[in-house]
């Protein structure tokens, strides 16, 4: 028989040892439960505040090898008391290890919910609506230009305007977002509204037509280049200001469900890219220039106000994050990406630009290039909602992939089999072309901010779209050069190239994510 002395020292003997399977006050399972494959990570949360060093910030430096190896968790809140440290040995995705760095970054998990969660998702819908609503219609904007404003310059020209427009929006986001990262979202976002409605005001008080003999503000070059501060610089520049905000705060609130929640925002700018050309429609020819940009101004008044007082921010991150951060391109999963999204972004915002124009050299007439253009955006309005939503189900990248091969099936199956005799068929190559196209505008930010954790999002989304933003430059000159000099059946087939080799980047992605071991099943 053991004495009660024996017992007591048995006991000891085992607490001091740490063992995961007994059932003394200081093993494991008295700290953590056990991970099992029906164990959900969330009930891990409370107890992972603090990470051991085994664990890698982000999936930016997490292995294929680490994923399968024995991870450490310091429980206790981050106090780090010997005997406590829970050994999982588990196969974790890089999902987990991501949501693991997103505990590490913040202190605690994304709410993933609840009533400022979606309050700050509707104000960020507002500002999208507004910003790239406006930004969307700018294929019934820039015939407008040719025909009075800028009749003597050419459409190549013409489209630097809008060009410079995009361009800014992204390429300033390698300043904006580690300003955000530091800062917050409530005074960039009221800078950033301040200067958009200034700007657009501004175009208001221009002429509707260019005199060559009148000079001064009618001068055509004089117009030109007031055309390009006010909606090219000043818009550009509040555009990057609002929608760096409205796009980076969703990491402050969600991780796993920050697919949806990025649909739903994105969503607005196809909300806005139908009901603006419409309304432009309907007031430019019966109210003129004047009146038209100032009912717009009105609307994007009220709906930038409801984003400044809905959109709330969780996380202020460090002091001092650089603009740009170059060791994200060292590794070939961001540089990938990167390629990706610029291949896709290319062909998004060529497409909303030029497609009327295409539409015209086809033989359509130019009313139908606003139904057509309603169409496109309510299409891709569609698939940002629908892929940001399967994406937090398979995989963002996987998202990606899918959804650019179907635009690739619509491209070279679709697009190139419309005629001016199948109307019907140049309707429903805008519903799939939109979809198919517009879901990297939702999707293709969570993919970067996939690599990283939440307080340095600003800064991976900068330093990615900053690169992003020179497709945005080139894209619309480039493909009114390409429809000049390779007519419209080639203008189709370079948009399909360029989509093949956003199929390739994003396959790589994918694949170097695995540590080049690729595996079919798993959502990445």
């Amino acid at each position: 028989m053991s004495t009660d002395s024996d017992t007591k020292k048995e006991k000891t003997a085992h607490t001091d040892a740490g063992t995961s399977d007994g059932a003394g006050p200081g093993s494991a399972s008295h700290i953590l439960p056990p991970l099992r494959a029906t164990t959900p990570f969330s009930s891990l949360y409370p107890s992972t505040a603090d990470l051991g060093p085994s664990v890698p910030h982000s999936p930016v430096h997490a292995s294929h090898s680490q994923l399968s190896s024995t991870v450490q968790l310091t429980a206790g809140g981050g106090e780090k008391e010997k005997g406590h440290v829970v050994v999982i040995s588990s196969s974790l995705t890089h999902d987990d290890l991501h949501r693991l760095s997103v505990i590490s970054a913040s202190g605690s998990p994304p709410p993933e919910g609840g009533l400022q969660a979606w309050l700050t998702v509707l104000g960020s819908f507002c500002i999208t609506t507004a910003v790239y609503g406006l930004s969307n219609s700018v294929g019934v904007i820039q015939p407008f230009w040719a025909k009075h404003q800028l009749a003597a310059f050419s459409v190549q020209n013409i489209a630097w305007i809008s060009g410079a427009n995009n361009f800014l929006c992204l390429f300033l986001g390698v300043q904006f977002g580690p300003w955000f990262d530091r800062f917050g979202p409530r005074w960039l976002l009221l800078a950033g509204s301040v200067i958009y409605i200034g700007g657009l005001l501004g175009i208001g008080f221009l002429p509707q037509d260019a005199s060559a003999d009148e000079g001064g503000v009618h001068a055509p070059g004089t117009l030109f280049g007031l055309l390009m501060l006010l909606w090219g610089a000043v818009m550009g520049t509040g555009a990057a200001l609002c929608c760096t905000v409205a796009l980076s705060v969703l990491a402050h609130w969600f991780d796993r469900r920050r697919g949806l929640a990025a649909g739903i925002v994105f969503v607005g700018s196809s909300v806005g890219g139908i009901v603006f050309p419409l309304v432009l429609r309907a007031t430019l020819e019966p109210l003129g220039w004047a009146w038209s940009m100032r009912i717009l101004a009105l609307v994007v008044a009220v709906l930038l106000c409801l984003g400044n007082l809905l959109i709330r921010g969780r996380i202020k991150g460090k002091k001092g994050s650089g603009a740009v951060d170059f060791r994200c391109f060292r590794d070939w999963r961001f540089v990938w990406t990167t390629v990706g999204v610029f291949m896709n972004q290319f062909i998004l915002i060529a497409g909303l630009g030029m497609v009327p124009t295409w539409a015209t050299a086809q033989g359509f007439s130019s009313d139908s290039t606003y139904a057509i253009l309603a169409t496109m955006s309510g299409g891709s309005g569609f698939g940002r909602l629908t892929a940001g939503a399967i994406s937090d189900r398979i995989g963002r990248f996987n998202t990606m992939i899918l959804t650019t091969i179907f635009s690739i099936i619509t491209t070279f199956g679709v697009w190139l089999l419309v005629e001016t005799y199948r109307m019907w068929l140049f309707y429903l190559f805008a519903a799939m072309f939109g979809f198919g196209t517009g879901c990297v505008i939702s999707v293709g930010p969570i993919c970067v901010g996939q690599l990283t954790k939440p307080s340095k999002f600003g800064q991976f989304y900068g330093t990615s779209y900053s690169v992003v933003s020179f497709s945005a430059l080139l894209c619309i000159p480039l493909s009114a050069a390409i429809l000049d000099g390779l007519g419209t059946r080639g203008f189709v087939l370079i948009f399909g190239g360029v989509l093949l080799i956003a199929l390739a980047a994003f396959t790589m992605a994918r694949f170097a994510i695995q540590d080049y071991h690729w595996k079919w099943k798993e959502a990445i």
